[in-house]
C-alpha cells in the first residue's frame, strides 16, 4: 500500500512539473490603458513638471515608442480596435455620436473575436478590471448582454461599464451632486455603486487586479487594465491630492503611476515579472476642451476628437525584463491594432479567420528588424478624414480645434467652466479646398503645410490605397446612432431611485 501511495505521489509530482513547464512556455500579458492621456503628459515623454513615477520607470526598463498611433480619437472605437486588431469601421463603431452611451442597446458585436477570446482558446485565463465602454445592456436594464464576460473574459472584477464623465464629479468642484443615471460601478454584471464613489476607485480596481494575479500565478494569464485616469472628472485618494507641482491633473497621473507600481511590485513578489509582457499606452489624445483638467499633447497639434497628431499619436511603452532592452526607443510607425497579432504570436495562438488590420511587432520589440505601417486610415463612417502615409500625414477633412476665443470663454485662468466636446459629440467634418499635407517626421506639430501641388504623386498614391482599403470593407450599419438607443436599457440598481452603495464596496 505504501508503494502505491508513493507511486501516486510521484505521478502527481510529474504531472505538476509537466504543467508548470508547459505553462512556462507561454508568457503572461498585462495591458494598462490610460484614458484621454496626451503624448506629452509624462516625464519620460518630455513633460517639464510632471513628477517621475512608475510609468517613467517602465520606459527606463523597457521600450518607448515615438510613433504609436491610436485607431481613433474617442474611447469606444479606439478600445474596440485594441481588443480586435481591426478598424472599428468594419463592425459599425465609427461615426454617429462617436461613443456608446448608457441608453444604447448596441455594443461591440459578438461576432468580433477579441484578444481575450483568442487567448482562452490556447489555455489562458483572462481578466479585466477598469473601464469597459464597449456596451452594457441589450434589451433590459439588467441583462448585461454586451459586458466583458460575453467577449472572452472569465474574470470580471470591478468595472466602469460606461466611463467616467464630467457629471460624475463628487468633489463639488463643478456640481453639487453626480448624475446617477450616467455614473455606475459594476462588479462583474451587478451594479454595486450608483453614482460612483470616486474616493476609493483606484484602490478598488487595484484590489481586484492583485487578486487576479495571485489566483493565476501558476497559470498563463491576460489582464486588461483600462485605467480610469485621466478622464474627467478629476479625483484622487487623499495621499495624492494636492501633491503634484502640476495641480489636480498631475495628482491624477501620480495616482495612476502608483497603481501601476503596485501591480509591478506584485509581479516581482510572485516572480512573474520576467514572464510577463507589460504594455502601457493611452486610448487616444487629451481632452483639450476641459482646459487645465485635460492633458497635454506636447508639441503635437490637437487632441481628443481631432485627427491631427495630438489626437492620435499616444504615449506607449513595452516592458519585459530579459526580453526587451532597457531604455530602448522605437521610431517605427505602430498602431494600437498591432497589439492583437503581437500577443497572439507570442502566445502561440492560431491565426484568426477575420481580416486583421494590425501586424505583429515582435521583431521591433526584440530589435530583430523594423516593420512600420506604411499607411494608417482614420475614418468617420465610410469617410476617410486623414491618413498617415510613410513620413506624410494627409488631411482631407478636419474637425475644429479649440481657438483662443474658445479658451478665453470656457477656460478662464485655465479652470474649465463646463464640459465641452467640439461639435456637441459629433465631429463636424469640414473639407479642405485641397488636402493638407505635412511631413510629420520633420514637422510633428503639423504647423507648416506643404504645397499639395508639389505632392500630387503622394496624394494620388494615397487615394489609390484608400480605394484598395475600402474594397476590403463590407458595408456595415453604424451602431452609434439614436436608432440603436432605448432609455429602458439604462442601468438602475433599484428602480425608480437608481441610488445604491452596497455593503463591501468600501476599500
Amino acid at each position: 500500500m505504501t508503494g502505491l501511495i508513493k507511486a501516486i505521489q510521484f505521478i502527481t509530482i510529474l504531472s505538476t512539473l509537466f504543467l508548470t513547464v508547459s505553462n512556462a512556455k507561454k508568457p503572461n500579458f498585462i495591458i494598462f490603458l490610460a484614458d484621454d492621456m496626451g503624448y506629452g503628459d509624462i516625464s519620460s515623454h518630455g513633460h517639464p513638471s510632471q513628477e517621475y513615477g512608475a510609468i517613467d520607470k517602465l520606459a527606463a526598463e523597457g521600450m518607448r515608442f515615438t510613433h504609436w498611433y491610436s485607431a481613433d480619437v474617442v474611447c469606444t472605437p479606439s478600445r474596440a480596435a485594441l481588443l480586435t486588431g481591426r478598424y472599428p469601421l468594419r463592425y459599425g463603431l465609427s461615426g454617429g455620436v462617436r461613443v456608446l452611451l448608457p441608453h444604447h442597446f448596441s455594443g461591440l458585436p459578438k461576432s468580433e473575436i477579441t484578444i481575450a477570446e483568442a487567448l482562452k482558446d490556447v489555455g489562458y485565463n483572462t481578466g479585466i478590471v477598469g473601464k469597459w465602454h464597449l456596451g452594457i445592456n441589450e434589451a433590459t436594464r439588467t441583462d448585461g448582454g454586451h459586458l466583458p464576460h460575453n467577449h472572452g473574459f472569465n474574470y470580471v472584477g470591478s468595472i466602469l461599464p460606461f466611463t467616467l464623465v464630467w457629471d460624475c464629479d463628487t468633489s463639488k468642484v463643478h456640481m453639487e451632486e453626480a448624475n446617477r443615471h450616467r455614473c455606475f460601478l459594476y462588479q462583474n454584471t451587478t451594479i454595486i455603486q450608483q453614482p460612483i464613489d470616486l474616493h476609493n476607485l483606484s484602490s478598488r480596481f487595484l484590489h481586484d487586479a492583485k487578486a487576479f494575479l495571485h489566483d493565476n500565478a501558476d497559470h498563463p494569464f491576460f489582464l486588461y487594465y483600462p485605467l480610469p485616469q485621466t478622464h474627467t472628472p478629476m479625483f484622487n485618494m487623499p495621499q495624492f491630492a494636492n501633491k503634484s507641482r502640476r495641480g489636480r491633473y498631475g495628482d491624477q497621473i501620480n495616482e495612476m503611476a502608483w497603481t501601476i507600481s503596485e501591480i509591478m511590485d506584485t509581479l516581482k513578489t510572485l516572480r512573474l515579472d520576467e514572464d510577463t509582457l507589460v504594455l502601457f499606452l493611452s486610448d487616444h489624445g487629451p481632452h483639450s476642451e476641459v482646459c487645465s483638467e485635460g492633458g497635454d499633447a506636447g508639441m503635437l497639434r490637437g487632441g481628443k476628437l481631432s485627427f491631427f497628431e495630438g489626437g492620435i499619436r499616444v504615449p506607449a511603452i513595452a516592458h519585459w525584463p530579459g526580453k526587451i532592452k532597457p531604455a530602448s526607443v522605437s521610431h517605427d510607425v505602430i498602431s494600437t491594432m498591432d497589439i492583437f497579432p503581437t500577443i497572439l504570436e507570442l502566445a502561440g495562438a492560431k491565426e484568426q479567420d477575420q481580416l486583421l488590420d494590425g501586424q505583429s511587432i515582435t521583431d521591433i520589440l526584440f530589435e530583430k528588424g523594423h516593420k512600420s505601417h506604411e499607411i494608417l486610415f482614420y475614418h468617420l463612417e465610410r469617410d476617410v478624414l486623414a491618413v498617415r502615409y510613410n513620413n506624410f500625414k494627409i488631411h482631407f477633412k478636419a474637425a475644429g480645434l479649440p481657438t483662443e476665443k474658445f479658451i478665453k470663454h470656457f477656460c478662464p485662468g485655465g479652470f474649465p467652466t463646463k464640459s465641452v466636446m467640439l461639435g456637441e459629440n459629433h465631429i463636424v467634418a469640414l473639407p479642405f479646398d485641397s488636402p493638407l499635407v505635412y511631413d510629420v517626421e520633420r514637422d510633428p506639430g503639423e504647423r507648416y503645410p506643404l504645397n499639395p501641388r508639389d505632392y500630387d504623386n503622394v496624394i494620388r498614391e494615397v487615394r489609390e490605397e484608400i480605394a484598395k482599403h475600402f474594397a476590403t470593407v463590407t458595408p456595415t450599419k453604424c451602431l452609434l446612432y439614436g436608432n440603436h438607443a432605448n432609455r429602458k436599457v439604462i442601468p438602475c440598481c433599484n428602480p425608480p431611485y437608481c441610488f445604491c452603495n452596497f455593503p463591501g464596496t468600501q476599500q
